[in-house]
């Protein structure tokens, strides 16, 4: 970056969560999500990070505890106020009550209200306010996911010049689903006002520059690969897919000291699933596929055991409540129906497993089930081949993750509706050659640690500041079907 530049992240919530007992408030960082992406890629750059601190009012003692705890992580955060109304209509209302569920191809959870549409419009301006108090011309404002498509339109009506670039950290979809939004145009010319538009696959930039050529007048296609140039409006705009990965040295350094006399499970193979409750996890197709498995091979039982580790949702939406009681009543009608005095079919972990433990169970667990209905990558599974340093284990893994698109030589490629289809795979995964399975994993292994955090960090700023780049993950540019696929 320029000399005097900062970089400016912008996410809907700080990578934080404030506590208050006893009258006093405490401020950690939260483990996960968007901070563990990007605390590689911000450590060692000039970074401030705004966005709400996930509480409602906001003390000038507060402000100065979260600035201490950022500063311990090699950045500076901010936090910005946002009042009950916005809380719900901006990220329950709209952000998670549209946008996420559209664009998941859960299209019937949506609820259009008007206001819902308003509240988004106007967090998108207090954070261009806000960022108008604190950016220069210099800087580089790096925006994160589908709450702010339209922040620098926002920016513009302010008069201020600035450099942008927007990442999707979820799937986009095609123009079917897309058309149905009704403000689909305003959004569409919203995110033209970036600089830099970043997506996870091939796909997801395909359905973007198909709803445009559709819905917005006057783009022009300038360049393709590997990074796509259009004009709009006097306004040139670069559109890439930068798939995001994790830091490989990171995870494989912690696995390789993992003790196996520590894991719970000695005598069974282990299925491990690290999800969050959602209902684009496919959390109840894995389990009725997992109850079929076990129907259909009666030889596994006592062998095999399906650990679940599913993390609350800070959602608050009630179809998250359904969907927590219709999975852990399945779990318990499974295990009522196959378990014994001695064995326990699934082992149900209903809360955020410690990290520590999540290694072990990443180092030691024979195969990772990753079944997501719609997902914009999916970090697990590459968390999952990252620990596995002894090349061991295999990898189950949903078509429809964005992972799918550069693992799907070396996986095994499920579709999560296909019920039948995933007991079968199952059983195929856990009666492989364990040579075959060896090798498979070695070259997960060797291209997430050549593609990981960091290259997915600096090829992304880098192409913001213009640079030419050349080395790009070999990434499919259709739908990874299993069929058509060689077969694990």
């Amino acid at each position: 970056m320029e000399k005097d530049s900062n970089l400016i992240v912008v996410s809907a919530v700080l990578p934080i969560h404030v506590k208050k007992e006893n009258g006093r408030y405490s401020v950690h960082i939260s483990p996960g999500g968007l901070v563990t992406a990007l605390k590689q890629v911000l450590h060692k750059r000039k970074a401030l990070w705004i966005g709400w601190a996930g509480t409602e009012k906001i003390t000038p003692r507060t402000k100065k505890i979260i600035f201490e705890e950022g500063k311990k992580e090699g950045f500076l955060l901010y936090p910005i106020s946002l009042t009950e109304n916005e809380i719900d209509h901006f990220f329950n209302g709209f952000s998670n009550g549209i946008i996420w569920p559209m664009f998941h191809t859960f299209q019937y959870f949506c609820r259009f209200e008007p206001e819902y549409w308003q509240a988004y419009k106007e967090v998108n301006k207090k954070f261009a306010r806000y960022l108008k108090s604190i950016s220069t011309e210099k800087d580089l404002i790096w925006v994160h996911d589908y709450h702010f498509f339209l922040l620098p339109h926002y920016l513009e009506k302010l008069g201020l010049k600035r450099r942008t670039a927007f990442f999707l950290h979820i799937p986009f979809p095609n123009p079917e689903l897309f058309f149905k939004i009704p403000w689909r145009v305003e959004i569409l010319k919203g995110l033209l006002r970036y600089d830099l538009i970043g997506f996870h696959t091939f796909i997801d930039r395909k359905n973007f520059l198909d709803c445009i050529d559709e819905l917005v007048e006057g783009v022009n296609v300038l360049s393709t690969e590997p990074v796509t140039e259009i004009l709009y409006e006097g306004k040139k705009i670069k559109i890439g897919v930068f798939p995001i990965s994790i830091d490989f040295n990171y995870y494989s350094t912690l696995a390789e000291k993992s003790e196996k006399s520590k894991f719970p499970f000695k005598d069974l193979k282990v299925i491990l699933g690290v999800d969050r409750l959602d209902y684009t996890k496919g959390l109840i197709q894995k389990i009725r596929s997992y109850k079929r498995f076990l129907e259909k091979y009666p030889q596994f039982h006592k062998k095999v055991v399906l650990v679940q580790a599913v993390a609350p949702n800070i959602k608050k939406l009630p179809e998250y409540d359904q969907l927590k009681i219709e999975l852990e009543h399945l779990v318990s009608e499974t295990n009522g129906t196959f378990g014994t005095p001695d064995w326990t079919p699934i082992y149900y972990y209903p809360r955020r497993m410690p990290f520590e433990d999540l290694i072990n169970y990443y180092r030691f667990s024979d195969i990772c089930w990753v079944n997501s209905i719609k997902d914009g990558m999916n970090l697990v599974a590459k968390e999952y081949i990252a620990c596995q340093v002894k090349n061991e284990g295999a990898l189950m893994l949903s078509e429809f993750t964005g992972a799918a698109a550069e693992l799907r030589d070396y996986a095994c490629l499920v579709n999560p509706y296909d019920i039948e289809g995933c007991a079968d795979a199952l059983y195929r995964v856990l009666t492989k050659d364990s040579s075959k399975k060896e090798l498979k994993m070695k070259k997960m292994r060797k291209h997430i640690k050549r593609y990981d955090i960091s290259w997915w960090g600096n090829t992304i700023l880098e192409t913001a500041f213009g640079k030419k780049i050349v080395e790009f993950p070999e990434l499919e540019e259709d739908i990874p079907l299993h069929e058509l696929l060689k077969s694990f």
